[in-house]
């Protein structure tokens, strides 16, 4: 029987279901995590969602870099090399190692930035024990990056989502049994939520090494061999992956800094925020997903040598992302007040009747939001499948930078308007990431990038 195209609807789906089954599993962790912690006080619900925020913006420099190890396998895999596949994992796991100690050091330091967000001081207290928890943990998910990788690149999608979910299902676990004190466990709270999402976090990361490590698998890529240090590999993944891991730093920085702002904020805004966010992710990672899909079959495309099929991915990853997303962009328009008891607590300093209304604006713009957020992650996600990451970063640092957070400053400090005017500045902001990268990948640069260094290797023979 003869392979499917890589541009088929067919492979398309077969490589993204699991990845974005993997993405729902975390999303519904973090919808569990902040669930319980909104049953269990509402003080430890605004905690969690700034301090989760900030341990993942100093952990995503790590996080992308590692990551982007996969399109490199991607592009291996495409241009049938099984050695480069096996040494890209290894200098993945290499740059993990590296990671731990410099990401547990921030723990301390990085917690007394909270001082500084104007939040109340018993929501400070609530959020430095949540973010150093996260912090001394950090590794985790930049070891699951390195090792999903190695699977996610060749398009065996299924191992990575059955270790996230697994992941996933322990930490939902752990949760109840922490936060809430059962079981003969002693009832911590947030810090409960924090140890269980820190014990999780290396579970992924952990199968997925073992089974790359072992079996037909060890032995047809021969990555207990490959296992060593390679400067020039890891020179170029850094190269590539570093920009890719500033620019989501600088991206979730950005955000970072909007859900401080709005921090200082009524008690309803505040806490408007805070759900539609929560919501937004419950829907935002399967889009990230079939983003992340994008990157993998770009990559395996352009090292098929296929410019052509990789211009199709990008087209129908766009239409199923859409199909995917509209059906629930309806729903937040309609039935608001659903997402809204769903996570109201008794404790909150706000009736249900006064956050519905706020609460319901914001969930009709994350339905047109969405919507641009497809457009820029499939182009951005079909840029970083061919290496074209600086430019993804250049991009993304500018407009957010010079253009989203100064005039989410001004328009908080000076104009002194509520969060509905924020998300709506917010929403055109996302709107002009997505016609940036729609135009820069017509512009057709990224057919000239060698992101394995095949040009240069034949240079030097």
């Amino acid at each position: 029987m003869a392979e499917r195209s890589p541009a088929s609807y067919r492979e398309i789906i077969a490589i993204s279901f699991p990845i974005i089954a993997a993405m729902a599993g975390r999303t519904i962790m973090m919808f569990c995590d902040r669930l319980f912690l909104a049953q269990h006080s509402q003080l430890e619900l605004q905690a969690a969602l700034p301090a989760g925020i900030l341990s993942f913006t100093l952990l995503c420099i790590f996080y992308g870099t590692v990551s982007y190890s996969g399109t490199f396998i991607a592009q291996y895999f495409g241009a049938d090399d099984k050695e480069g596949c096996s040494r890209s994992l290894a200098q993945g796991l290499f740059l993990t190692m590296l990671s731990a100690p410099i990401l547990a050091a921030l723990a301390v330091p990085g917690s007394l930035l909270f001082d500084l967000s104007g939040h109340a001081s018993e929501v400070v207290a609530l959020e430095k024990i949540y973010f150093q928890i996260l912090m001394f943990s950090a590794s985790g998910p930049v070891f699951t990056a390195a090792a999903s990788s190695f699977w996610n690149g060749r398009g065996k999608t299924v191992p990575t989502m059955l270790a996230v979910i697994i992941g996933a299902a322990i930490n939902i676990l752990l949760d109840y049994l922490m936060i809430f004190g059962k079981l003969g466990f002693p009832e911590m709270g947030i810090k409960g939520a924090a140890i269980a999402t820190a014990i999780s976090s290396f579970i992924p990361g952990t199968i997925l090494t073992i089974a790359a490590f072992t079996g037909k698998t060890a032995v047809e890529y021969r990555t207990r061999e490959n296992f060593r240090f390679s400067k020039r590999l890891t020179g170029r993944i850094i190269r590539f992956g570093f920009p890719a891991g500033l620019q989501i730093f600088m991206d979730v920085a950005s955000f970072t800094i909007f859900i401080f702002i709005a921090g200082r904020l009524g008690a309803i805004d505040f806490t408007a925020n805070n759900l539609a966010f929560s919501v937004n992710n419950l829907v935002f990672n399967p889009l990230l997903g079939f983003g992340f899909a994008t990157t993998v079959i770009v990559g395996r495309c352009i090292g098929m040598g296929r410019n052509d099929l990789a211009v199709k991915v990008v087209r129908r990853t766009l239409l199923l992302s859409i199909c995917y997303f509209a059906p629930l962009a309806a729903t937040f328009v309609l039935f608001p007040g659903f997402y809204t008891r769903l996570f109201f607590s008794p404790d909150s300093a706000c009736t249900i009747e006064e956050l519905l209304s706020t609460s319901g604006k914001l969930l009709a713009i994350i339905a047109a939001w969405g919507i641009f957020d497809a457009v820029n992650l499939m182009y951005s996600g079909a840029l970083r499948g061919a290496g074209d990451t600086k430019f993804v970063m250049l991009v993304s640092s500018l407009l957010a930078w010079l253009f989203w957070i100064p005039g989410v400053i001004y328009l908080y400090a000076v104009q002194n308007v509520g969060i509905v005017t924020l998300w709506l500045f917010t929403s055109f902001y996302v709107a002009i990431f997505a016609l940036a990268f729609f135009l820069r990948f017509r512009a057709g640069h990224w057919k000239r990038i060698d992101l394995l260094g095949r040009t240069e290797s034949k240079c030097t023979e």
